[in-house]
This record gives structure tokens, sequence and C-alpha cells, in this order.
């Protein structure tokens, strides 16, 4: 069997889905990372990043290489977290609000 390419369909729709509802909105996200890893010979995750002046995005799959040469994707997951979250944990690394 040739080298296998992971193929991530749901992210890269939902990925897309979130720059396009946050440039529609007006406002300008960024993907701060976006990585794939190898989990084992036949299996990979992907994990993508998205910041934007109302929060952070995070969207992550799992890929799978069946024995015939197949792929399939499973452990779809995609959450937001709101600008007051993020600046709430912020000031909790800081040091301050751990009450």
């Amino acid at each position: 069997m040739g080298k296998f390419t992971p193929v991530f369909k749901e992210l890269e729709l939902a990925v897309t889905e979130i720059l396009n509802k946050q440039t529609t909105m007006g406002v300008r996200a960024t993907i701060l990372s976006d990585t794939v890893r190898t989990v084992s010979e036949e299996v990979y995750t992907r994990a993508v990043l998205i910041a934007d002046s109302l929060g952070l995005h995070t969207v992550h799959q799992f890929c799978y290489q069946t024995p015939t040469g197949g792929i399939e994707t499973f452990g779809f997951s995609s959450n937001c977290v709101s600008e007051p979250e993020v600046r709430k944990y912020m000031r909790y690394l800081d040091g301050g609000d751990r009450g």
C-alpha cells in the first residue's frame, strides 16, 4: 500500500464555516495553529486553533486508514471559548481572580 495521506473533510468544512461566519460579521479571524499528528501507524489526529476578537475556536478530528486503504474519520469536535472566558483565564494565570 502506498503512503497514506489523512483526509479531514468535516474538520476542513468546519474551519471554513467558522472563518466565513466571522468574515461575514466583519470579524477578522486568524488560524493560530493547524497540526496533524500520528497517533499510531494508521490513525492520525488534526487540531486547528482559530482566534478572533470574540474568542478562540478549536476544531479536532481523528482519521483512520482502513485495511483496504479507505479513509474513515471519527471523534470530530468543535468548541468556542468566548473572549470574557479567555480574559478570566488569563487573569487566573497572572495570579489574580483565584476564587
